[in-house]
């Protein structure tokens, strides 16, 4: 398997899946069209309750489509990070489009707060920033994550050298 054509065998351990969800604050947020094309942007988030949490707003055409076709995707990569650019996580998603009071509260806090650690005062001024008419929340539940580790790939092919 010390190749570059079978790599499945390098997932992410869990305990990388949490780091990477800990250290990474970009995300792709993947979903379709209703002509069937798949479209994806980077969204800042959290990871929260076992589930991806991001916000927009409701005349993003990507609302409308992800309530009608929930199934959507998440990809997270550790670019920027100290895990590195080799490491990867897509997760196969269902989303939730939420603008009720409670959860946008919950939100905003807990985003404002995970963004903008060391100051409270610039967490008030992301929630009063956040807090608009046409603002919802994406709760994004995975269902399969699909992962690659490049450092276990690497040392594999180290151990065994590069095969046809």
């Amino acid at each position: 398997m010390a190749n570059l054509e079978e790599v499945s065998g390098y997932p992410l351990d869990a305990d990388q899946q949490e780091q990477l969800f800990a250290l990474q604050r970009m995300c792709a947020v993947c979903w379709t069209t209703s002509e069937g094309w798949p479209v994806g942007v980077s969204h800042r988030y959290i990871w929260d309750k076992g589930k991806i949490w991001a916000t927009t707003t409701s005349q993003r055409p990507r609302v409308p489509a992800l309530r009608k076709r929930p199934q959507s995707c998440v990809i997270i990569t550790g670019d920027g990070t100290e895990l590195g650019p080799d490491r990867t996580l897509t997760l196969k998603t269902t989303c939730v489009i939420h603008d009720d009071r409670e959860t946008l509260d919950w939100f905003f806090a807990e985003f404002s707060k995970q963004i903008l650690p060391d100051s409270p005062e610039a967490q008030e001024v992301m929630v009063a920033m956040l807090d608009t008419k046409r603002r919802v929340v994406l709760e994004l539940t995975p269902v399969k994550a699909i992962s690659y580790d490049g450092a276990k790939h690497a040392e594999a092919i180290g151990r065994e050298g590069v095969t046809e």
